[in-house]
């Protein structure tokens, strides 16, 4: 029993069960991940977009620009057959969005000129709203509002130089964002007006063309994308700009049909991302970018009017304005105002997310390993070595066993002295002093019992003597208690 209960226990130590992730073999297990390459739609001739292309995009910048500032959209989604897959480093064509603070830039032209322009479009939206609320059956409800917070996106006709030059060079759209931080009047005269001016701050919202290293892993079925790194570096022989505002050879061509003749199969080279060893050019075709510049500049612009608890008094444009309102002045029914660095963070993330929406062409595949779970056996060596030392010592000791019990020629029949007790005759049990009372008593006896077979040729007994041959069993108990040893 002792060597059974030692063997189990030391087998459990030294072989253990490990389920581990391993690389699998099967034919039809797939790890893919799409990415973009190339950003182009150009055939030789002219743009061949696929029916509601243009409906997809829009829709993938607001889907970017009103999600939360408290979540992140992917830019990429893994296809792993498996629970569990990884794919090396690679890189991917993107767009980048930031944010800058024109107001705490030192440049009286560029502010002048963002304070002209936000002004006209106030003063329309004001005396357009005073015009239109009583046909559009709401007169009643704003003329009840005497103060609202203005919302202003509009397109900037030049760089500010608040970004670098290779981020200005690779920009698809820029715009700046009016607000204000304290409610105004919405009377359109001109003294209100300026007052109003008086309270605006600008912020530049700018979107541009950049090459990201990204790491994507599924784990249980949870697929994690890691942004490694970002480049905004254009190649060599880049000579127009991206952004469709400030080429003034756009809306000629576009209008007259004859962009293929303006612009052709250019196309513009970004430099590989880092740390990625991949022989892949990413390139984005002029015409193609200069097209979708035009899509998300009329998507961006927009104005808006907000009440006290953030609701919307009246609007104009595209309805990105809100988005931004729920960063800067916070959510809907709220009256407190974010503070000035939770404003300008949480600006980023909608950018960033809109960014991140927007970049959904994907052109190429990159292909990653899949795991599948599998038990290995681990075998502990030092707990091996214990347990063949137990075996050998068992085996000796059932080796000495036999060799004793046949060298002094006895033989243990039974090793429970209960069962001896039982099989004893009437005659035998009466001379012991009987089984006792009860179960206890009958225990008391048989421990003083034991039985043992003698096979020896020569017995005092006198039927040994006499010639008897055979088995002599031995009542083995206390010499005072036994009355006389016996032979069957």
């Amino acid at each position: 029993m002792l060597s059974g209960l030692f063997t189990s226990t030391l087998t459990q130590q030294a072989i253990s069960y490990e389920v581990q992730k391993a690389l699998s073999l099967q034919a039809n297990d797939t790890a893919t991940v799409d990415r973009a390459t190339t950003f182009s739609t150009y055939d030789g001739n002219v743009l061949a977009i696929t029916p509601y292309d243009t409906l997809r995009e829009q829709r993938a910048i607001f889907d970017g620009i009103f999600t939360p500032s408290t979540e992140r959209v992917m830019e990429v989604r893994a296809n792993c057959s498996s629970g569990d897959c990884t794919w090396p480093r690679y890189g991917s064509l993107a767009v980048c969005g930031g944010v800058a603070n024109l107001s705490a830039i030192d440049n009286p032209a560029l502010h002048n000129r963002l304070r002209n322009t936000t002004a006209q479009r106030l003063h329309l939206l004001l005396q357009t709203s005073n015009i239109t609320a009583g046909s559009a059956g709401y007169g009643k409800f704003y003329m009840a509002i005497n103060q609202v917070f203005p919302i202003i996106i509009g397109l900037l006709d030049e760089p500010t130089g608040a970004f670098n030059q290779s981020v200005t060079d690779l920009i698809v759209s820029d715009s700046f964002i009016a607000y204000t931080d304290e409610m105004v009047s919405t009377s359109s005269d001109s003294d209100a007006l300026d007052d109003m001016m008086s309270k605006v701050k600008y912020l530049e919202l700018a979107f541009w063309w950049c090459t990201k290293t990204y790491v994507t892993e599924v784990t249980q079925g949870q697929s994690i994308t890691t942004e490694v790194s970002a480049s905004s570096q254009a190649g060599e022989g880049l000579n127009n700009t991206l952004n469709v505002v400030w080429d003034h050879k756009f809306y000629p061509c576009y209008s007259t049909g004859q962009c293929n003749d303006t612009y052709g199969a250019a196309e513009v080279v970004l430099e590989h991302p880092v740390d990625t060893a991949e022989a892949v050019d990413f390139t984005v075709h002029l015409w193609t970018g200069l097209t979708a510049s035009m899509l998300l500049a009329s998507t961006m612009l927009d104005s808006l009017l907000l009440d006290r608890t953030r609701g919307v008094v009246a609007s104009n444009g595209g309805g990105a304005a809100k988005a931004f309102a729920f960063s800067l002045l916070g959510d809907f029914l709220t009256t407190k105002l974010p503070p000035p660095e939770k404003q300008l963070a949480d600006v980023q993330t909608v950018m960033s997310n809109a960014a991140r929406s927007m970049t959904n062409l994907a052109e190429a595949v990159v292909r990653g390993r899949v795991y599948a779970p599998q038990a290995f056996v681990r075998i502990h060596w030092e707990w091996m070595g214990m347990l063949t030392a137990q075996l050998v010592l068992t085996a000796m000791f059932l080796a000495m066993t036999v060799v004793a019990t046949y060298m002094s020629r006895v033989q243990v029949i039974k090793s429970s002295s209960l069962a001896t007790l039982c099989a004893l005759d009437e005659e035998t049990r009466r001379d012991i002093g009987g089984l006792g009372d009860g179960v206890d008593g009958l225990e008391k006896k048989a421990k003083k019992v034991s039985v043992q077979l003698e096979r020896r040729a020569e017995f005092d007994d006198p039927a040994a003597r006499s010639g008897t041959s055979g088995p002599v069993v031995w009542l083995g108990i206390p010499q005072e208690e036994r009355p006389q040893s016996r032979t069957w």
